[in-house]
């Protein structure tokens, strides 16, 4: 029995959140002839104009949450940027109105199967990799969700599949989404400003199983293994090697004296062949094969495709190389876990320093549990509101105030052969709009720090 009834049912429908996505609700809404009340927690939200253009007569409550307002909607369509335990939504709840996100909505309009993604890092990589893998393969396939398109701005009419990023905040207002394939990739301490504590957040990561045909996890943290899926819906990938039968299909072994990615033990691809470099990469490129092999695609089809994946910019992306030093930006590395899988993935490949600037906001993360992962570092470069919090887990520790004096520090630091890693292990939004934003000025610190040293530089480009 689906949670959400069909949208026709209900007198009056409330979006609560103006973001990208709740006028991605509104617009689609409108589309579907419903003229829906919006409610948003900011006085002057900044999406106000971008909704008059949509309808003038939509009617905006703007500032805190009131019940009473809220109480008039059949509906609430909540962003997930909003916590659903604030106490207005709460009270709507007990109320007997039902709290949604947009993914309920696409489930009723979604015609084509859907592949959902989720974990603490790595899903953006993934959701785009599975969705160009798909396209290699002749699938006309659309791609959303949390990578930065609503999911309600990809549905069409001649989809073969659908391939979704979904954030823990989406999955908790998630009930109606069947999803054909679902994986969740791996989980470290992020967003525990928002949950109880670790397991409330892995818990919310669980979700996505929860009407999953086929289950995809990682072997090498258990907690990412369905709950309740029965083995034969299961498959996993990991850092070991694989097994002959599922779920244990994919997996890493040594042949050849190199490194390759094996499914049912018979290697399919070198690490050597892929742009994707790390071990965490090569989870990762297991997840994606494993996600679209449970949809029935050929895997050798698809190969061509792999070796010419770049990945996503802001994700361990070289910015530049000169005089045997590697400028690296993962600025999308905003929680421990990302910068962890950073560091780990590439001190193997650094016969140098490895030179770490990190700093941000936590959101409440114990940095004590990075300590293993900094003792790999060489050299540590800290900003931003938790810099000191970072700091007291380092012995050699350098102090900055912006990127551009983080980029000079580690210039001086590097010797030949270093490798200088933008790894924050925070958020950015303390000093920055943006993950992107921390990543654009990385970049040009370093090339400003070059320009400045009067040296040129190998620049690459995606």
């Amino acid at each position: 029995m689906s949670y959400l009834a069909a949208l026709r049912n209900y007198e009056v429908i409330g979006v609560v959140g103006l973001g990208q996505s709740g006028l991605s609700c509104v617009r689609f809404l409108l589309q579907q002839g419903i003229r829906p009340l919006v409610f948003d927690t900011r006085n002057e939200p900044p999406l106000t104009d971008a909704l008059r253009e949509l309808d003038t007569s939509i009617e905006l409550f703007a500032g805190e949450l009131d019940i009473g307002e809220l109480a008039a909607c059949d509906v609430l369509i909540v962003s997930p940027g909003l916590d659903l335990r604030m106490p207005a939504l709460q009270m709507a709840h007990d109320a007997g109105i039902p709290l949604v996100g947009d993914g309920d909505i696409f489930a009723q309009y979604a015609k084509a199967p859907v592949i959902g993604i989720t974990g603490s890092n790595g899903k953006s990589t993934v959701t785009k990799l599975v969705g160009e893998l798909l396209a290699a393969a002749g699938k006309k396939v659309a791609v959303g969700g949390n990578i930065g398109v609503p999911m309600l701005d990809v549905l069409a009419d001649d989809i073969d599949f659908y391939v979704l990023e979904l954030s823990s905040f989406q999955l908790d207002s998630l009930h109606d989404l069947q999803l054909q394939a679902a994986t969740l990739l791996n989980i470290s301490d992020d967003h525990l400003d928002r949950y109880a504590d670790r397991h409330a957040y892995a818990q919310a990561k669980q979700n996505i199983y929860t009407n999953a045909r086929q289950g995809v996890w990682n072997r090498d943290q258990r907690a990412t293994a369905p709950e309740h899926l029965p083995l034969a819906r299961q498959l996993s990938f990991g850092s070991d090697a694989p097994d002959a039968e599922a779920p244990g299909l994919f997996g890493l072994v040594m042949h050849d004296n190199a490194l390759h990615i094996s499914v049912a033990e018979q290697p399919l691809i070198a690490a050597s062949e892929l742009q994707l470099t790390g071990i965490h990469n090569l989870l990762n490129v297991q997840a994606a094969l494993a996600l679209v092999h449970s949809v029935g695609v050929e895997l050798s089809l698809i190969l061509p495709a792999l070796r010419e994946f770049k990945g996503l910019p802001h994700r361990c992306e070289l910015v530049a190389e000169h005089h045997g030093v590697r400028w690296i930006n993962d600025s999308k590395a905003t929680n421990i876990g990302a910068a962890e899988a950073a560091i780990q993935g590439l001190r193997p490949l650094v016969s140098g320093k490895l030179i770490l600037i990190a700093g941000g906001d936590g959101k409440g993360a114990d940095f004590a549990t990075f300590r293993d992962a900094l003792d790999q570092v060489d050299e540590l470069i800290v900003l931003g509101r938790d810099a000191e919090r970072i700091a007291q887990h380092h012995p050699c520790v350098t102090r900055v105030q912006t990127l551009d004096e983080a980029a000079h520090a580690a210039a001086r630091l590097a010797d030949k052969d270093s490798v200088v890693l933008l790894a924050p292990a925070c958020a950015s939004l303390d000093m920055f709009s943006n993950y992107q934003e921390r990543g654009e000025l990385f970049k040009r610190a370093v090339q400003e720090q070059i320009k400045s040293a009067g040296k040129t530089t190998e620049v690459a480009h995606d």
